[in-house]
């Protein structure tokens, strides 16, 4: 696209940061350490703040800060660290003076005083007006996860994680107070360090619910904190990418000080948290003979019972399998006033559960802040990693290893006396899944580099600028075997198939703003504004092949046949103006303005321009006079939001009229495939917020509650045209959609130490309730999709809600499925497809309680969900009364047998004459959880035991995650989603369909520096 004036002046304010110069002056100072009160152990990463100017520092590994270019006169510094109570103390500075100041900082049970991200700036929680969730380092180390974005589930409310699938380095998928979106993606805006990154699915390659994110490439060891902006109030700084959030991570920096070395190291074992209950191959022969008996086969048409059963094959038992997982990660940090770095090393590596599959990351980040003078300070990151992916077809394929090894019959063995594999051709009815693993192979590798580079210039103590320079890049290589040695599956037939993909992009960031920070009549003061032009390439190729000349050669250019092809390149460009202001009164009145003007390539020439607004408003009660000395209330505030937010998240060029390649005969050619619209638009989600927080008793007790409704509109969907136009549909803002929730958090300290090494005791519960409802389509026309088109969109419903025929019982007379008559013509025909289930819980959430006492410590955490209905699509095959040769659900086991019986398991029917193989509300189950998803216990050795091991400190600890979950659903795992969360698939949920299973983890780690 052509650059407007805008994009130009949003790029030279970027440059013009970076080139400004540095300036020296004689400046005012102030040293001083921070240190606990009760130990006198000095106390880092504790935030030394000017009141009233941008001057903000940490106190390094001895507990020292130092604070330069203060201005002459009067000066108040405020002392703040989680845990801790702050302070404020007032100093008085002469011209070139340098002054002392050390502060003693009490233990404080609440961490109202962390310092949190809010995009291009951060704020203290205490003086946060916005609904903001935060995560810090210490929930999510450790964790054997693969990617950061997993580590939220359950920690943050509002926040929704759902693991699609268990397979090692799976993407999972996330919703910010519920999906605003049915066609873009739902997924929320990721940003690191200040730089918007790439997290989408990249993968070209068809597994379901397996995708691969760029996000994993980001360590959860380089994490220092997380920040969901989850109001349009705070995610309005991001725009048109801020309708389903806003996930701000922070990476680890180094802070003033010695170096100091830190190791962190864990190994340990999975297996199988649940495997599926299936027939034991007596169990199978004798069922089905029934259902062949039932419909007048004859007896024993599957064999004699006892002479043909001998084999009993648990294929369950012959895919999975107990898998090393280990991670580590060496860091080193320090420096001087002027130098402070960070630099670190990861790594990880997850073997699969089930066979040939796996996941690897290493992955490096530097971290380096530079004070150039007393104006000018710079920062700079860069982290690579590179990920290997080992895949293995499950989700969502009937060629999978899962699949079969629930589909298989359990009567024939996995190889034959020979050694060879057993196939169809001796009588099994699919493919063997252990062939399947032992033959085919899928790998992915992924290199991802993120970087940035920052300057601030500080014009006057309370005006400075600052620019900066993101880029994310990314290259991802496919590859994929499908041996012809595997009977029964495409391959076999097709001499083999290779595919290879190549996908690469970039991500380039320029941003450019201003903070003046002053205080004005007494009252605090903040601006910022600025403007951004981020640039966005991506090129894909893949190529398949087929009818390969040696089943020991696997890739494309083996092939004979070259069967299908393809390549696209896009690039989408996006210029920003943005601004935020926060005014406070008095310390008690808190008021914040903030807005985004985004322009981007991806809509109509007309529709490029979007504007998105917010403003908050704050009272904190408790610092009036009438509670400002109560001992009972520590902090009471009242907080309500309103603003707009956008959604872009589309694939290249959804408004221009496109061409598809295609042969006529041998002729290559070409052929109009899409419409243009020039009108598309941005889709819009309007929110409203009200909220407050409660500290009582000194940070005892805290809560945070929040009730938003979230409107979003111009939702993008498929428009219907008159087959005559040569097109069915086109693109268009035709959509509406209403989310309204409530989110709690609850945090108590039952014991607080009068003494370091006391007993302490804190828990905390989060729960959050989302209702989203369908409120406009096209003419009103609803429209089915998912498996078997189980999930409706229709106005009135919630969106994607379960739809098809309502199941009522077995007829005790026949053993006949009943199936509700909903039109009463007496006959069941689609008519009767109504509304059966809702794939979304009532509520979710999560309960972490931390014990201390001396050098022990011991968290548990609980995750649960509570109210959706999951669409077990299995059973279309293995609970079907007998049609298709599955081994079947042990529940068939309570089948209808004889008059009389009252069950709701229709009888076998190898004709399917029960219609028990109808997709109906028999097959949906209750998919609420709860899971004991962490349990580590932990032990301080003492130093003189830690310093002959070599180490300055150590802690040693165990951890076992997905201990134990209780759920009525019968499969592997109740939160499975085999769609994923690729863009266009939103409606499309809870529906498990041959998922890979969650895997139960053993580790033993430690922590060390020196």
């Amino acid at each position: 696209m052509r650059f407007s004036w805008s994009s130009r002046l949003a790029a030279l304010s970027v440059l013009l940061a970076l080139a400004v110069g540095a300036g020296r002056a004689e400046a005012q100072t102030v040293r001083g350490t921070v240190s606990d009160s009760a130990s006198g152990k000095p106390l880092e990463g504790a935030l030394v703040t000017v009141i009233g100017t941008s001057k903000r520092t940490v106190s390094s590994g001895n507990g020292q800060f130092l604070l330069e270019n203060l201005t002459a006169g009067k000066v108040t510094l405020r002392v703040s660290m989680i845990g801790y109570a702050p302070q404020v103390r007032a100093l008085a500075l002469l011209p070139g003076d340098e002054a002392t100041a050390d502060f003693k900082l009490d233990v404080k049970a609440v961490e109202l005083e962390e310092l949190v991200s809010v995009g291009y700036g951060t704020v203290t929680r205490e003086n946060l007006a916005t609904a903001v969730s935060s995560v810090s380092s210490e929930d999510i180390s450790g964790q054997a996860n693969a990617s950061s974005d997993a580590a939220l589930q359950g920690r943050a409310p509002g926040v929704q994680v759902v693991q699609n699938a268990g397979n090692p380095g799976n993407a999972v998928t996330v919703k910010v107070r519920g999906t605003a979106s049915f066609s873009a993606s739902s997924q929320p805006l990721y940003v690191v360090d200040g730089v918007p990154v790439v997290s989408e699915d990249l993968s070209q390659m068809s597994f379901g619910g397996q995708g691969i994110r760029a996000i994993t490439g980001l360590s959860p060891d380089d994490i220092a904190s997380i920040d969901v902006l989850k109001d349009a109030a705070s995610a309005s700084i991001y725009g048109s990418r801020g309708s389903s959030g806003v996930v701000l991570s922070t990476t680890k920096r180094g802070t003033a000080g010695r170096s100091q070395v830190s190791f962190n190291a864990y190994y340990g074992t999975q297996a199988p948290s649940k495997t599926v209950d299936l027939l034991t191959g007596t169990e199978y022969m004798t069922y089905m003979n029934e259902a062949a008996e039932n419909d007048g086969y004859g007896a024993d048409y599957f064999g004699v019972v006892g002479v043909d059963d001998t084999v009993n094959t648990n294929w369950q038992d012959a895919i999975y399998r107990r898998a090393p997982i280990s991670g580590a990660e060496l860091a080193v940090s320090g420096g001087t006033d002027q130098v402070r770095y960070r630099v670190a090393g990861t790594w990880f590596d997850q073997q699969g559960i089930a066979l040939s599959s796996g996941y690897r990351r290493i992955g490096t980040r530097a971290n380096l802040d530079f004070v150039a003078s007393p104006r000018l300070n710079f920062s700079v990151g860069l982290a690579v990693s590179g990920e290997r992916n080992q895949r293995i077809q499950n989700d969502d394929n009937l060629e999978g290893v899962t699949t079969n090894a629930i589909a298989d019959e359990p009567l024939y063995p996995v190889r034959q006396p020979n050694g060879a594999f057993t196939g169809t051709s001796d009588g099994i009815s699919y493919p063997n899944p252990v062939a399947i693993a032992h033959f085919n192979s899928a790998f992915a590798r992924t290199t991802t580099v993120i970087g940035n580079v920052e300057g601030r210039y500080a014009f006057t103590p309370s005006l400075s600028f600052t620019g900066r320079v993101g880029v994310n890049l990314y290259t991802l290589r496919e590859q994929q075997y499908r041996s012809p040695l595997v009977e029964g599956t495409e391959a076999a037939g097709l001499g083999g198939i290779a595919e290879q993909a190549y996908s690469t992009g970039n991500k380039y960031v320029f941003d450019g703003f201003f903070s003046w920070n002053r205080l004005v009549s007494g009252n605090d003061l903040s601006v910022t504004a600025g403007s951004s032009l981020e640039l966005n390439r991506s090129d894909r190729n893949y190529l398949r092949g087929e009818n390969l000349s040696d089943p020991t050669l696997k890739q494309v250019n083996n092939a004979n046949t070259v069967t299908s092809f393809g390549g696209t390149f896009a690039e989408d460009n996006l210029v920003s103006f943005f601004g935020r202001a926060n005014y406070s009164i008095a310390d008690k009145y808190l008021l914040g303005v903030t807005f985004r003007r985004d322009e981007a390539s991806v809509f109509g020439p007309g529709n490029r321009a979007g504007f998105f607004p917010g403003a908050s408003l704050a009272w904190v009660a408790s610092r009036e006079g009438f509670l400002a000395n109560s001992r009972t209330i520590s902090l009471f505030k009242i907080r309500t939001s309103v603003g707009r937010t956008g959604n872009q998240a589309l694939s290249a060029y959804p408004w221009q009229g496109t061409w598809c390649s295609a042969n006529y005969g041998d002729e290559a050619g070409y052929y109009p495939c899409k419409i243009a619209n020039t009108k598309l638009g941005w889709e819009k989600t309007t929110q409203v917020n009200l909220g407050a927080d409660l500290e009582l008793w000194n940070g005892r007790v805290t809560f945070t509650g929040d009730w938003y409704t979230k409107n979003t509109s111009d939702l993008l969907l498929d428009r219907p045209l008159a087959g005559n136009s040569g097109y069915t549909t086109y693109i268009d803002n035709i959509g509406e959609l209403r989310n309204r929730g409530v989110e709690l958090g609850l945090t108590t300290v039952i014991a607080q130490p009068a003494r370091a090494d006391g007993l302490r005791w804190v828990t905390t519960l989060n729960v959050s309730f989302n209702r989203n409802t369908v409120t406009a389509l096209y003419d009103d026309q609803p429209f089915s999709t998912g498996y078997y088109e189980m999930n409706r969109v229709e106005v009135g419903h919630p969106l994607g809600a379960f739809h098809g025929y309502k199941f009522t019982g077995v007829d005790p007379a026949t053993g006949d499925a009943l199936y509700k008559d909903v039109d009463g013509d007496g006959s069941l025909t689609s008519a009767d497809r109504t509304f059966i289930g809702d794939p979304w819980p009532d509520y979710t959430g999560g309960f972490t309680s931390t014990w201390s006492w001396k050098r022990f410590d011991l968290t548990t955490f609980f995750q649960f969900s509570k109210g959706n209905d999951v669409f077990n699509a299995m059973r279309v095959f293995s609970d079907d009364g007998g049609y298709n040769y599955d081994n079947k659900f042990a529940d068939v086991l309570d089948r209808w047998q004889q008059p009389g019986d009252n069950t709701d398991e229709p009888r076998a029917s190898f004709d399917g004459l029960s219609d028990a193989r109808r997709v109906s509300s028999r097959w949906l189950e209750d998919g609420s959880y709860l899971r004991l998803q962490d349990l580590t216990l932990g032990y301080q050795l003492p130093d003189q035991l830690a310093a002959s091991a070599g180490f300055a400190s150590a802690r040693l600890y165990v951890r076992a995650q997905n201990l134990w979950t209780t759920t009525k659903y019968s499969g592997y795992n109740p939160e499975v989603n085999s769609n994923g969360s690729a863009s266009g698939q939103t409606a499309q949920i809870a529906t498990d369909f041959y998922a890979y299973p969650l895997a139960r983890t053993w580790t033993f780690g430690i922590q060390a520096g020196w």
